[in-house]
Protein backbone atom coordinates (compact mmCIF):
# COMPACT_ATOMS: atom_id res chain seq x y z
CA UNK A 1 0.00 0.00 0.00
CA UNK A 2 1.42 3.40 -0.97
CA UNK A 3 2.02 6.09 1.50
CA UNK A 4 -0.12 8.80 0.99
CA UNK A 5 0.88 11.96 -0.13
CA UNK A 6 1.14 14.93 2.98
CA UNK A 7 -1.23 17.83 1.59
CA UNK A 8 -0.15 21.08 0.78
CA UNK A 9 -1.31 23.70 3.80
CA UNK A 10 -3.62 25.62 1.51
CA UNK A 11 -5.07 21.96 0.34
CA UNK A 12 -5.18 20.38 3.25
CA UNK A 13 -9.29 19.22 4.42
CA UNK A 14 -10.77 16.13 5.96
CA UNK A 15 -10.50 12.50 4.17
CA UNK A 16 -12.72 9.87 3.55
CA UNK A 17 -10.55 7.38 4.38
CA UNK A 18 -9.28 9.54 8.16
CA UNK A 19 -12.87 10.13 8.73
CA UNK A 20 -13.51 6.40 8.91
CA UNK A 21 -10.24 5.63 11.16
CA UNK A 22 -11.54 8.60 13.22
CA UNK A 23 -14.85 6.19 13.81
CA UNK A 24 -13.08 2.59 13.55
CA UNK A 25 -10.27 3.99 16.51
CA UNK A 26 -12.52 2.86 19.89
CA UNK A 27 -12.54 -0.20 18.43
CA UNK A 28 -8.85 -0.97 17.79
CA UNK A 29 -6.66 -2.89 20.47
CA UNK A 30 -4.70 0.68 20.54
CA UNK A 31 -7.44 3.16 20.03
CA UNK A 32 -7.10 5.78 17.27
CA UNK A 33 -4.03 3.93 16.09
CA UNK A 34 -4.59 3.54 12.43
CA UNK A 35 -6.57 7.34 12.99
CA UNK A 36 -3.37 8.77 13.71
CA UNK A 37 -1.12 7.42 11.50
CA UNK A 38 -3.75 8.33 8.80
CA UNK A 39 -3.38 11.84 9.84
CA UNK A 40 0.03 11.69 10.29
CA UNK A 41 0.24 11.11 6.75
CA UNK A 42 -2.26 13.47 5.53
CA UNK A 43 -1.30 16.58 6.91
CA UNK A 44 2.71 15.37 6.54
CA UNK A 45 3.76 16.13 10.63
CA UNK A 46 6.32 14.20 12.52
CA UNK A 47 3.62 12.67 14.98
CA UNK A 48 0.27 12.99 16.48
CA UNK A 49 -0.93 12.23 19.41
CA UNK A 50 -4.01 11.77 21.69
CA UNK A 51 -3.82 12.14 25.50
CA UNK A 52 -7.14 10.68 27.71
CA UNK A 53 -7.12 11.48 30.91
CA UNK A 54 -10.73 11.16 33.04
CA UNK A 55 -9.24 13.83 35.56
CA UNK A 56 -7.09 17.00 35.00
CA UNK A 57 -5.43 16.31 38.92
CA UNK A 58 -3.81 13.04 40.17
CA UNK A 59 -4.23 10.67 37.22
CA UNK A 60 -1.67 9.84 34.52
CA UNK A 61 -2.52 10.07 31.51
CA UNK A 62 -3.19 8.13 28.51
CA UNK A 63 -1.41 9.16 25.82
CA UNK A 64 -1.52 7.43 21.84
CA UNK A 65 0.82 7.77 19.28
CA UNK A 66 -0.07 7.47 15.34
CA UNK A 67 3.61 6.80 14.73
CA UNK A 68 6.29 4.70 17.04
CA UNK A 69 7.60 8.02 18.88
CA UNK A 70 11.72 8.12 19.51
CA UNK A 71 11.45 7.15 22.53
CA UNK A 72 10.83 3.55 23.92
CA UNK A 73 10.85 1.16 26.59
CA UNK A 74 12.46 2.39 30.14
CA UNK A 75 12.88 5.65 29.01
CA UNK A 76 9.42 6.01 27.73
CA UNK A 77 7.76 4.74 30.91
CA UNK A 78 9.63 7.00 32.94
CA UNK A 79 8.40 10.00 30.55
CA UNK A 80 4.69 9.02 31.25
CA UNK A 81 5.39 9.08 35.24
CA UNK A 82 7.13 12.99 34.81
CA UNK A 83 4.22 13.57 32.47
CA UNK A 84 1.71 12.77 35.17
CA UNK A 85 3.66 14.43 38.12
CA UNK A 86 4.36 18.01 35.76
CA UNK A 87 1.86 17.71 33.12
CA UNK A 88 0.26 21.18 35.13
CA UNK A 89 3.53 23.13 33.51
CA UNK A 90 2.16 21.60 29.88
CA UNK A 91 1.39 25.20 27.96
CA UNK A 92 -0.10 23.88 25.47
CA UNK A 93 -2.70 21.92 27.59
CA UNK A 94 -2.97 25.05 30.28
CA UNK A 95 -3.95 27.50 27.04
CA UNK A 96 -6.77 24.66 25.92
CA UNK A 97 -9.82 25.33 28.61
CA UNK A 98 -12.71 24.92 26.98
CA UNK A 99 -14.11 21.71 25.12
CA UNK A 100 -13.24 23.08 20.80
CA UNK A 101 -10.69 24.87 21.50
CA UNK A 102 -8.01 24.57 19.52
CA UNK A 103 -4.64 26.46 19.77
CA UNK A 104 -0.94 26.72 18.75
CA UNK A 105 1.89 26.18 21.12
CA UNK A 106 3.72 29.32 19.76
CA UNK A 107 0.46 31.26 20.34
CA UNK A 108 0.65 30.53 24.27
CA UNK A 109 4.78 30.57 24.85
CA UNK A 110 7.61 32.49 23.35
CA UNK A 111 10.67 30.29 22.04
CA UNK A 112 13.09 31.57 24.74
CA UNK A 113 10.18 30.70 27.18
CA UNK A 114 9.65 27.74 26.00
CA UNK A 115 13.16 26.32 26.32
CA UNK A 116 13.12 27.79 29.86
CA UNK A 117 10.66 25.49 31.00
CA UNK A 118 11.29 22.35 32.89
CA UNK A 119 7.94 21.04 30.60
CA UNK A 120 10.56 21.79 27.41
CA UNK A 121 13.07 20.18 29.07
CA UNK A 122 11.99 17.21 30.45
CA UNK A 123 8.90 15.84 28.00
CA UNK A 124 9.04 17.76 24.82
CA UNK A 125 12.97 17.55 23.90
CA UNK A 126 13.00 13.93 24.12
CA UNK A 127 10.35 13.50 22.23
CA UNK A 128 11.51 15.73 19.84
CA UNK A 129 8.71 18.43 19.78
CA UNK A 130 9.73 21.74 18.80
CA UNK A 131 6.02 22.85 17.15
CA UNK A 132 2.31 21.45 18.05
CA UNK A 133 -1.19 22.57 17.54
CA UNK A 134 -3.53 20.98 19.68
CA UNK A 135 -7.78 20.63 20.55
CA UNK A 136 -9.40 19.78 23.34
CA UNK A 137 -12.44 18.05 23.59
CA UNK A 138 -14.88 16.38 26.37
CA UNK A 139 -17.94 14.27 26.33
CA UNK A 140 -20.60 14.37 28.53
CA UNK A 141 -19.36 11.32 31.12
CA UNK A 142 -16.35 13.32 32.35
CA UNK A 143 -13.70 12.06 29.69
CA UNK A 144 -11.35 14.49 29.12
CA UNK A 145 -9.10 14.57 25.65
CA UNK A 146 -6.40 16.29 23.97
CA UNK A 147 -5.45 15.86 20.37
CA UNK A 148 -2.22 17.16 19.00
CA UNK A 149 -0.04 17.40 16.19
CA UNK A 150 3.51 17.60 16.88
CA UNK A 151 6.70 18.49 14.65
CA UNK A 152 10.60 19.23 14.77
CA UNK A 153 11.57 22.30 14.11
CA UNK A 154 12.26 22.19 10.29
CA UNK A 155 10.40 21.16 7.22
CA UNK A 156 6.62 22.96 7.89
CA UNK A 157 4.94 25.30 10.13
CA UNK A 158 1.93 24.71 11.80
CA UNK A 159 -0.97 27.88 11.33
CA UNK A 160 -4.04 29.03 11.21
CA UNK A 161 -4.85 26.50 8.19
CA UNK A 162 -4.26 23.75 10.64
CA UNK A 163 -6.59 25.20 13.23
CA UNK A 164 -9.24 25.38 10.93
CA UNK A 165 -8.75 21.45 9.94
CA UNK A 166 -8.58 20.88 13.40
CA UNK A 167 -11.87 22.46 13.54
CA UNK A 168 -13.46 20.73 10.85
CA UNK A 169 -12.59 17.64 12.61
CA UNK A 170 -13.83 18.57 16.23
CA UNK A 171 -18.04 17.21 15.47
CA UNK A 172 -16.67 13.89 13.95
CA UNK A 173 -14.03 13.45 16.92
CA UNK A 174 -16.47 14.25 19.47
CA UNK A 175 -18.85 11.24 18.28
CA UNK A 176 -15.93 9.04 18.65
CA UNK A 177 -14.84 9.98 21.87
CA UNK A 178 -18.57 9.84 22.58
CA UNK A 179 -18.22 6.23 21.36
CA UNK A 180 -15.17 5.53 23.12
CA UNK A 181 -16.23 6.40 26.31
CA UNK A 182 -19.72 4.66 26.20
CA UNK A 183 -17.47 1.39 24.97
CA UNK A 184 -14.88 1.55 27.94
CA UNK A 185 -17.52 2.21 30.54
CA UNK A 186 -19.65 -1.18 29.42
CA UNK A 187 -16.82 -3.46 29.62
CA UNK A 188 -15.41 -1.94 32.47
CA UNK A 189 -18.79 -2.16 34.53
CA UNK A 190 -18.72 -5.56 32.78
CA UNK A 191 -16.11 -6.74 34.23
CA UNK A 192 -16.24 -5.64 37.15
CA UNK A 193 -20.43 -7.80 38.09
CA UNK A 194 -18.81 -10.64 36.05
CA UNK A 195 -15.65 -11.04 38.65
CA UNK A 196 -18.53 -10.42 41.60
CA UNK A 197 -21.03 -13.22 40.15
CA UNK A 198 -18.09 -15.43 39.54
CA UNK A 199 -16.83 -14.68 42.97
CA UNK A 200 -20.05 -16.36 43.88
CA UNK A 201 -20.18 -19.04 41.28
CA UNK A 202 -22.97 -17.40 39.00
CA UNK A 203 -22.77 -18.67 35.75
CA UNK A 204 -23.75 -15.78 33.66
CA UNK A 205 -24.08 -16.43 29.97
CA UNK A 206 -25.49 -13.60 26.94
CA UNK A 207 -27.07 -14.76 24.21
CA UNK A 208 -28.12 -12.93 21.26
CA UNK A 209 -31.58 -12.70 19.57
CA UNK A 210 -30.84 -15.54 16.74
CA UNK A 211 -30.02 -17.84 20.04
CA UNK A 212 -26.81 -17.66 19.94
CA UNK A 213 -24.06 -17.18 22.99
CA UNK A 214 -21.82 -13.88 22.66
CA UNK A 215 -20.42 -13.99 26.11
CA UNK A 216 -20.03 -16.21 29.10
CA UNK A 217 -18.59 -15.09 32.38
CA UNK A 218 -15.66 -17.54 34.00
CA UNK A 219 -18.35 -19.63 36.09
CA UNK A 220 -20.61 -20.39 32.87
CA UNK A 221 -17.50 -20.89 30.60
CA UNK A 222 -16.11 -24.05 33.46
CA UNK A 223 -20.01 -25.17 33.40
CA UNK A 224 -19.42 -25.55 29.53
CA UNK A 225 -16.19 -26.97 29.75
CA UNK A 226 -17.27 -30.07 32.10
CA UNK A 227 -20.09 -30.72 29.69
CA UNK A 228 -22.25 -31.95 32.42
CA UNK A 229 -24.91 -29.39 32.26
CA UNK A 230 -24.32 -26.83 29.58
CA UNK A 231 -23.35 -26.74 26.01
CA UNK A 232 -22.53 -24.93 23.01
CA UNK A 233 -23.71 -27.15 20.03
CA UNK A 234 -23.37 -24.70 16.44
CA UNK A 235 -23.07 -21.36 18.47
CA UNK A 236 -25.85 -22.18 20.60
CA UNK A 237 -26.16 -23.19 24.20
CA UNK A 238 -27.74 -26.06 25.25
CA UNK A 239 -28.97 -27.71 28.45
CA UNK A 240 -28.58 -31.70 29.49
CA UNK A 241 -31.42 -33.38 30.17
CA UNK A 242 -34.54 -34.28 28.40
CA UNK A 243 -37.04 -32.15 30.75
CA UNK A 244 -34.30 -29.39 31.20
CA UNK A 245 -33.60 -29.18 27.96
CA UNK A 246 -36.98 -28.81 26.99
CA UNK A 247 -37.65 -26.00 29.79
CA UNK A 248 -34.76 -24.26 29.29
CA UNK A 249 -35.04 -23.96 25.15
CA UNK A 250 -38.84 -23.09 25.98
CA UNK A 251 -37.93 -20.28 28.34
CA UNK A 252 -35.59 -18.73 26.34
CA UNK A 253 -37.51 -18.73 23.05
CA UNK A 254 -40.42 -17.17 25.38
CA UNK A 255 -38.05 -14.38 26.41
CA UNK A 256 -36.41 -13.69 23.19
CA UNK A 257 -40.08 -13.44 21.78
CA UNK A 258 -40.91 -11.24 24.52
CA UNK A 259 -38.51 -8.76 23.61
CA UNK A 260 -39.87 -8.63 20.35
CA UNK A 261 -43.70 -8.26 21.26
CA UNK A 262 -41.97 -5.38 23.59
CA UNK A 263 -39.17 -3.98 23.67
CA UNK A 264 -39.64 -2.61 27.23
CA UNK A 265 -40.12 -6.15 28.14
CA UNK A 266 -39.51 -7.08 31.65
CA UNK A 267 -40.14 -11.42 30.97
CA UNK A 268 -37.91 -12.91 33.69
CA UNK A 269 -38.39 -16.54 34.33
CA UNK A 270 -36.62 -18.68 37.01
CA UNK A 271 -36.78 -22.36 37.49
CA UNK A 272 -34.84 -25.59 39.31
CA UNK A 273 -33.59 -28.29 36.94
CA UNK A 274 -34.96 -31.55 37.67
CA UNK A 275 -32.98 -33.84 35.69
CA UNK A 276 -29.98 -36.31 37.01
CA UNK A 277 -27.38 -34.45 35.62
CA UNK A 278 -28.30 -31.09 36.59
CA UNK A 279 -30.45 -32.08 39.88
CA UNK A 280 -30.56 -28.50 41.82
CA UNK A 281 -29.25 -26.61 39.28
CA UNK A 282 -30.97 -22.89 39.80
CA UNK A 283 -31.41 -21.13 36.08
CA UNK A 284 -32.77 -17.62 35.99
CA UNK A 285 -33.58 -15.84 32.04
CA UNK A 286 -34.28 -12.30 31.41
CA UNK A 287 -35.13 -10.48 28.61
CA UNK A 288 -32.93 -7.36 27.52
CA UNK A 289 -34.63 -4.34 27.00
CA UNK A 290 -33.61 -3.41 23.13
CA UNK A 291 -33.67 -0.29 21.21
CA UNK A 292 -37.16 0.27 19.48
CA UNK A 293 -35.31 0.79 15.84
CA UNK A 294 -32.51 -1.31 16.38
CA UNK A 295 -32.57 -4.90 15.02
CA UNK A 296 -34.18 -7.50 17.76
CA UNK A 297 -31.38 -9.88 16.34
CA UNK A 298 -27.76 -7.53 17.02
CA UNK A 299 -26.81 -7.34 20.34
CA UNK A 300 -27.44 -9.65 23.34
CA UNK A 301 -31.01 -10.31 23.65
CA UNK A 302 -30.99 -12.59 26.88
CA UNK A 303 -29.21 -13.26 29.56
CA UNK A 304 -29.16 -16.31 31.55
CA UNK A 305 -27.71 -17.01 35.26
CA UNK A 306 -27.50 -20.38 36.50
CA UNK A 307 -26.16 -21.26 40.02
CA UNK A 308 -24.20 -24.55 40.73
CA UNK A 309 -24.72 -26.04 43.70
CA UNK A 310 -22.71 -28.98 42.92
CA UNK A 311 -19.19 -26.29 43.45
CA UNK A 312 -20.51 -24.10 46.17
CA UNK A 313 -22.96 -21.23 44.78
CA UNK A 314 -27.03 -21.51 45.00
CA UNK A 315 -29.26 -19.46 43.81
CA UNK A 316 -30.26 -19.20 47.70
CA UNK A 317 -27.00 -17.83 48.54
CA UNK A 318 -27.16 -14.83 46.25
CA UNK A 319 -30.38 -14.03 47.64
CA UNK A 320 -29.49 -13.92 51.36
CA UNK A 321 -26.48 -12.25 50.04
CA UNK A 322 -28.18 -9.41 48.49
CA UNK A 323 -31.17 -9.47 51.24
CA UNK A 324 -28.91 -10.25 54.37
CA UNK A 325 -31.14 -13.20 54.73
CA UNK A 326 -30.34 -16.32 56.93
CA UNK A 327 -30.35 -19.62 55.10
CA UNK A 328 -34.09 -20.86 56.15
CA UNK A 329 -35.34 -17.48 54.79
CA UNK A 330 -32.89 -17.54 51.57
CA UNK A 331 -34.61 -20.92 51.03
CA UNK A 332 -38.04 -20.06 51.04
CA UNK A 333 -37.46 -16.63 49.54
CA UNK A 334 -36.04 -18.91 46.35
CA UNK A 335 -39.25 -21.46 46.68
CA UNK A 336 -41.74 -18.40 46.71
CA UNK A 337 -39.53 -16.88 43.87
CA UNK A 338 -40.24 -19.76 41.41
CA UNK A 339 -44.02 -19.59 41.82
CA UNK A 340 -44.84 -21.66 44.83
CA UNK A 341 -47.82 -20.69 46.92
CA UNK A 342 -46.79 -20.65 51.15
CA UNK A 343 -48.73 -24.14 51.34
CA UNK A 344 -46.78 -25.89 48.57
CA UNK A 345 -43.46 -23.87 50.01
CA UNK A 346 -44.31 -25.62 53.35
CA UNK A 347 -44.55 -28.85 51.95
CA UNK A 348 -41.55 -28.61 50.00
CA UNK A 349 -39.42 -27.30 53.29
CA UNK A 350 -41.22 -30.14 55.35
CA UNK A 351 -42.36 -26.96 57.55
CA UNK A 352 -45.88 -26.46 58.49
CA UNK A 353 -47.65 -23.50 57.15
CA UNK A 354 -48.02 -21.33 60.15
CA UNK A 355 -44.50 -21.65 60.02
CA UNK A 356 -43.64 -20.80 56.82
CA UNK A 357 -46.08 -17.72 56.83
CA UNK A 358 -44.34 -16.46 60.25
CA UNK A 359 -41.02 -17.01 58.19
CA UNK A 360 -42.21 -14.70 55.83
CA UNK A 361 -43.03 -11.99 57.17
CA UNK A 362 -39.87 -11.63 58.87
CA UNK A 363 -38.43 -12.00 55.27
CA UNK A 364 -41.19 -9.49 53.85
CA UNK A 365 -40.11 -7.13 56.41
CA UNK A 366 -36.03 -7.46 55.90
CA UNK A 367 -36.67 -6.58 52.37
CA UNK A 368 -38.80 -4.01 52.96
CA UNK A 369 -42.03 -5.54 50.37
CA UNK A 370 -45.29 -6.25 51.36
CA UNK A 371 -46.48 -9.18 49.81
CA UNK A 372 -45.23 -12.07 47.66
CA UNK A 373 -46.01 -10.22 44.41
CA UNK A 374 -43.79 -7.73 45.35
CA UNK A 375 -40.97 -9.73 47.03
CA UNK A 376 -41.00 -11.68 43.52
CA UNK A 377 -40.33 -9.11 41.54
CA UNK A 378 -37.65 -7.51 43.72
CA UNK A 379 -35.46 -10.42 44.03
CA UNK A 380 -35.51 -11.29 40.22
CA UNK A 381 -34.71 -7.64 38.99
CA UNK A 382 -32.12 -7.30 41.83
CA UNK A 383 -30.35 -10.67 40.21
CA UNK A 384 -30.78 -9.84 37.16
CA UNK A 385 -29.16 -6.41 37.74
CA UNK A 386 -26.16 -8.29 38.59
CA UNK A 387 -25.70 -8.96 34.69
Amino acid sequence: MAKAQSAAPEDLALSDDLVMALYRGPLEPVPWRGFLSTLVDLVGCQNAAITLQLSRKGLAPMVLWGKTPPVRGKEARDLGTAHAEIGHLDPLRNALQRSGDIVLLEEVASREALEESEFYRTIMRPYGIEQAVGMYVTEPGGLECNIGLVHSGSGMRFGEEHKRFMAALRPHFEQALALFSRIYRDESELEVLTDALDRLTIGTFMIDGRGRMVRANGAAQQMIDRGETFRVMDGRLTLGGRSDGARFRETVDKALAARIADPESDFVKAFRCVDDRADGLGILVRAIRRERRAPADLGPAVVIYATDAARGGSFEQLIATLFDLSPSEANLAALLTQGLTLAEAAKETGLTESTVRSYSKKIFAKVGVGRQAELVRLILRSVAMLG
